[in-house]
């Protein structure tokens, strides 16, 4: 413990020092402190030294024996070591040996493997030479060209050994072969372009052939559809250059001629030219290489890209549509107003190609298309909204007719192709919705053209029954032409007209349902005077039933009913809309009567056989607007059965209703009502409606449930009142409402 701290008391000190610290540190000699002198640092230095050398004396004194052990070790290590040498310089004495000893045998190898090769070498060239000069007489002594190229594509791959590329021989027979390899493919050419002109088979597969041997069927495919392509190029650049057209025409010298590139004899040439090129020269061309993508699949070649004709028609798709954009301005102005010419020339020769990888694209004139549809339209809209640049004026038929031929004629030139007519046929559309916007925009829509009181229709109706009948001969007009075009148009085009025409159809119905909704509520106003009327309960049965007359509210309802038909309804032409306008009211005519008369209470039996002559007089005077009743379905067996029921005792009316009766079950239980006592109240009487409000209930709740549930209700609190008087006795008819009213229900679920 003593010498540790000792020799830590050393290092603290030296380390510590100032003066000392500073070579202990890197670059310590320019730190050395400026404050003591030379001779200063010098005596510091010896003392630190004097220092170090005591604390060394002290510590090698008392580690004597270790130091000495070390000592021995370190000999013993020496002689090891010295041992080792030896055997590492004897390592490498072996090594030497036995490289040599490796080397010898290799670099004789090496030598040997060099002449193996060279004379490997020189024996693939004899081969080859050899073959190359057996071929080559071959090729001397063969006139088949097919087998001519077989040789020839041999020659070729061995010809292009680069270990042949120095050989006299070689090359001399290679200038022989180049020869021989040029008058094949030459012949080969020939043979194919003649073949596939002529449509010949067995020439242009034997062409194929001597192309498939020789190697080159790819390239030679792509130089046909290539030599094919060019010529489809400049027919089309002929025939849409109207610089080429222009210098086959006369020009006439003199003020006030027109513009060559707008004259008709200008059109007509350009139209010649584009039609032939379709026809004949781009048709040919197209027609060539059908036959030989057909000769081609039939050699069932592999390893090719044999879809020739899908490239030649992409391509030709993409030339025609560049040539297009690239013409004149007045070439394209032309293109566009006669597009459907341009689209008979490709639809046409697509169709008399017939061929699958030929079909027709709509996007190669889309731009041309796209413009003639925009033209058309204009076409199709202008009359229709110039003929209602008058405020209030009526379409006359001549206008109304002029349209029509301008629709005619839109839908007759695009009848050469389906897509276009289905596409020319949504522009007529437009137009006919845009002659009903027309319309709508001029129609009376006041309260003034709702008026059923006045003796004659208003200047606002007549006019609204004069565009409603401009419609509809608008309407029939169409429809006869469609008529006459049905076999031309496609049945997709006439159903989007048709579809259009219901636009019509709406608008003569819209027209007509203000007065409908006024007729209907003059109707109910003077059905429910039937409540009003107080000899109901003060008739007796007559004698004769034959000679009853009707009730005065039937005999104004029948007058008025008759009046508003031949005033405000009879003038609309288009009697299918007006008939189905007129089965409205007269279903709601019959609704109504059905509702109040089974609401009518107190009612004797004289009044019962008056109310059935009502009813019977209702149904004459409902002819009048709706001469077939029996088409309006169950409202008329309503009509018939309610005319049979009303004169009926409440046990025969529930007897007479079969589950399939047209008489709802509510129906038939207010009737039964008219026959109990004051008691017994009826459903608006128990909730103390008004009638008008009760009418009113029973049109928002059309649903048997709710309307027998209601029923339900004023049968409940006649129970009630029953039993609040302690009395045992119910009114006769209870009993049988009960018990309808329960199956009632029942059924209804």
């Amino acid at each position: 413990m003593d010498n540790s701290s000792s020799e830590t008391d050393v290092i603290e000190q030296i380390e510590n020092d100032e003066f000392y610290s500073c070579f202990l540190k890197t670059g310590s000699k320019n730190a050395i402190p400026q404050a003591l002198s030379i001779s200063e640092q010098v005596k510091k230095l010896g003392e630190g030294i004097e220092l170090i050398s005591r604390e060394l004396q002290k510590q090698v004194l008392e580690k004597h024996d270790d130091l000495l052990r070390q000592g021995n070790h370190a000999t013993k290590l020496e002689n090891v070591l010295n041992t080792m040498n030896g055997h590492v310089q004897n390592l490498f004495a072996n090594a030497e040996r036995l490289r040599n000893q490796v080397t010898g045998p290799y670099n004789a190898l090496e030598m040997h493997t060099k002449v193996l090769g060279r004379l490997h070498l020189a024996s693939h060239i004899l081969r080859q030479v050899n073959r190359i000069q057996q071929l080559s007489k071959r090729l001397a002594n063969t006139n088949d060209p097919v087998q001519k190229a077989t040789i020839l594509h041999e020659l070729e791959q061995l010809a292009s050994d680069p270990d042949l590329k120095d050989i006299d021989a070689v090359t001399s027979e290679l200038r022989n072969i180049r020869a021989q390899q040029q008058k094949v493919v030459k012949l080969a050419t020939g043979s194919l372009n003649q073949g596939i002109i002529n449509e010949n088979v067995a020439q242009t597969t034997t062409a194929l052939q001597i192309f498939i041997n020789l190697g080159t069927i790819d390239a030679t495919l792509h130089t046909t559809i290539e030599n094919n392509f060019s010529e489809c190029r400049e027919c089309l650049k002929t025939a849409f250059d109207a610089s080429i057209v222009s210098s086959g025409l006369k020009t006439t010298k003199g003020p006030g001629r027109a513009t060559l590139t707008t004259s008709q004899g200008f059109r007509n040439k350009i139209w010649s030219e584009i039609e032939k090129a379709f026809s004949e020269e781009i048709y040919q061309n197209c027609k060539q290489i059908k036959f030989l993508q057909t000769t081609v699949n039939n050699l069932n070649i592999q390893n090719i890209d044999s879809d020739i004709a899908t490239k030649f028609w992409t391509k030709l798709g993409n030339l025609l549509k560049s040539e297009i954009k690239n013409t004149s301005s007045a070439v394209q102005q032309m293109l566009e107003e006669d597009y459907p010419k341009l689209l008979k020339c490709f639809y046409e020769m697509c169709e008399k190609l017939k061929y699958d990888q030929f079909v027709f694209d709509r996007q190669v004139l889309e731009k041309c298309e796209n413009s003639y549809l925009s033209s058309s339209l204009n076409r199709l809209l202008d009359p229709a909204q110039s003929m209602f640049s008058s405020e209030g004026e009526v379409p006359s038929h001549d206008q109304i007719d002029s349209l029509i031929r301008v629709i005619s004629t839109e839908l007759s030139v695009a009848l050469i192709e389906e897509t276009l007519s289905e596409k020319i046929c949504k522009n007529v559309s437009k137009s006919i919705k845009m002659f009903a916007l027309k319309t709508e925009q001029q129609i009376e829509t006041g309260p003034e053209a709702a008026q059923v009181i006045g003796g004659n229709a208003n200047s606002g109706q007549q006019r609204n029954i004069q565009f409603a009948n401009a419609l509809y001969y608008f309407q029939v007009q169409i429809q006869r032409m469609l008529s006459n075009m049905k076999d031309s148009l496609p049945q997709s085009g006439i159903t989007i007209i048709n579809e259009s025409l219901q636009v019509l159809v709406n608008l003569v119905g819209a027209i007509i349902q203000p007065i409908v909704v006024s007729i209907n509520s003059t109707i109910e106003t003077i059905i429910i005077t039937i409540h009003l009327e107080t000899d109901w309960a003060k008739l007796q049965v007559p004698i004769n039933k034959n000679s009853v007359v009707c009730s005065p509210y039937m005999r104004e309802l029948s007058q008025f009913v008759t009046r508003v038909y031949h005033t405000y309804l009879s003038s609309f032409n288009n009697k299918e809309v007006l008939l189905e306008k007129c089965s409205e009211i007269a279903v709601r005519c019959i609704e109504l009567l059905v509702r109040h008369s089974s609401l009518l209470r107190p009612i004797s039996q004289g009044g019962r056989v008056r109310l059935q002559s009502d009813y019977l007089h209702l149904e004459g005077a409902l002819r009048v607007i709706c001469p077939h009743l029996s088409d309006l379905g169950r409202p008329y067996r309503l009509l018939k059965s309610m005319a049979s029921l009303v004169t009926l005792t409440p046990e025969e009316i529930v007897a007479s209703q079969a589950s399939e009766s047209s008489v709802p079950h509510s129906t038939v239980l207010l009737l039964l009502f008219s026959f109990a006592g004051s008691e017994l109240a009826s459903p608006h009487q128990n909730t103390a409606w008004s009638l008008p409000k009760l009418s009113a209930w029973l049109d928002e709740h059309p649903s048997e449930s709710d309307r027998l549930d209601l029923i339900v209700g004023a049968l409940q609190k006649y129970e009630n009142l029953v039993r609040q008087k302690n009395s045992v006795n119910y009114d006769p008819v209870y009993p049988i409402m009960s018990t309808f009213l329960e199956n009632a229900v029942k059924t209804v679920k």
